[in-house]
């Protein structure tokens, strides 16, 4: 499920930064987007050790990950779909693991088996465009979650039918970002921000001791902020309807499927899920796929199923007839206590 969220800018202040920590700043272009990484420490070279051998294994990730590489591990797989088992990397059977999670949670409404749909629509590299009903219900036939068979101790995995494709646009960069936390770890950096697209994670404290301050881009004014919110340890998934879209006739469709009719999902136009990082194994991944989720099932679905994690917060903005309304949810038996200060 291809899905390039909507920005989320991590903010912070570089003033007051006394000695001895020091405050390392590096970006590059991975995965389709920027990834802005801030690290804060006494110790220069340590903190651009660390921040190269991350970029190291996002470019690793990105190359068995890709759509785009013929020769990457998940078109290996999609290529032999209804074929029997494929052995796999364990990072591949980590994704679909969160990812078959999230779609029992969700009712489907997160599927990466989605692949067909977005490559219909032109959104894997095509040309875009409005297929016909029979088109979509031809490449409907081909998504459907409780088709992809996974046997952990084989580490294999099965697609049912000859033709699926599963699209890890809409969780592969959490299951990135999660794999910088044991290379932070190592280096003892406990004051980390990153940001890539629509994602946010951030550990430990901002350059002035505090805790990070987090803003959200608004959907439909660009360069405005929705709101904003402190955080420490906590990951944050945007999903939105703008990023990647095109008009026909007027109308507007967007990258974000919803895998129940394999049409652009409807009136949301942004989604965001905030999670406490400490509480999961592969918070961001889990993030990256929730906040599709939420997005495609809208306002009230959306509550229920952030009411179903631990811990989380989820931020849902609905347009109805060019009325826009932010809905802020927090889990009822959450210990965020978040405060979104909202700008719009």
């Amino acid at each position: 499920m291809r899905k390039i969220s909507l920005l989320i800018l991590a903010l912070f202040f570089l003033a007051g930064c006394g000695a001895p920590q020091k405050t390392v700043m590096r970006a590059t272009a991975l995965m389709g987007t920027i990834w802005d990484i801030t690290v804060v420490c006494d110790d220069e070279k340590v903190a651009d050790k660390a921040i190269d051998e991350y970029f190291d294994e996002i470019a690793r990730l990105e190359k068995m990950l890709t759509l785009f590489e013929p020769k990457s591990e998940l078109n290996i797989l999609n290529s032999k779909a209804g074929t029997g088992p494929v052995k796999v990397s364990p990072e591949i059977v980590k994704i679909l693991q969160t990812a078959i999670y999230v779609s029992e949670l969700s009712d489907g409404a997160f599927d990466v088996s989605i692949g067909p749909v977005v490559k219909l629509w032109g959104f894997a590299g095509g040309k875009e465009k409005v297929p016909s009903d029979a088109e979509i219900k031809k490449a409907h036939g081909l998504v459907g979650y409780k088709m992809i068979t996974i046997d952990t101790k084989k580490s294999t995995v099965t697609l049912a039918k000859k033709g699926m494709v599963l699209d890890f646009g809409g969780i592969a960069k959490g299951c990135a970002i999660d794999s910088a936390r044991p290379i932070f770890q190592k280096y003892k950096i406990k004051n980390v921000m990153i940001s890539a697209g629509g994602q946010v994670y951030v550990t430990g404290k901002n350059p002035k001791g505090k805790d990070w301050s987090i803003g959200i881009i608004h959907p439909k004014e660009r360069g405005a902020l929705l709101g904003v919110f402190d955080a420490a340890y906590k990951c944050v998934a945007t999903s939105g309807n703008y990023e990647r879209f095109f008009k026909e006739k007027g109308k507007l469709y967007h990258h974000i499927f919803n895998p129940t009719d394999s049409y652009p999902a409807k009136n949301t136009i942004s989604a965001t899920i905030i999670l406490n990082a400490k509480d999961f194994e592969y918070p961001n991944t889990l993030a990256d796929a929730l906040s599709t989720a939420i997005f495609v099932t809208g306002r009230d679905k959306g509550k229920q199923i952030a009411e179903k994690v631990k811990n989380s917060a989820a931020i849902i903005v609905t347009d109805t007839e060019g009325v826009m309304k932010i809905n802020f949810y927090e889990n009822s038996k959450s210990k965020l206590k978040l405060e979104l200060r909202t700008y719009n």
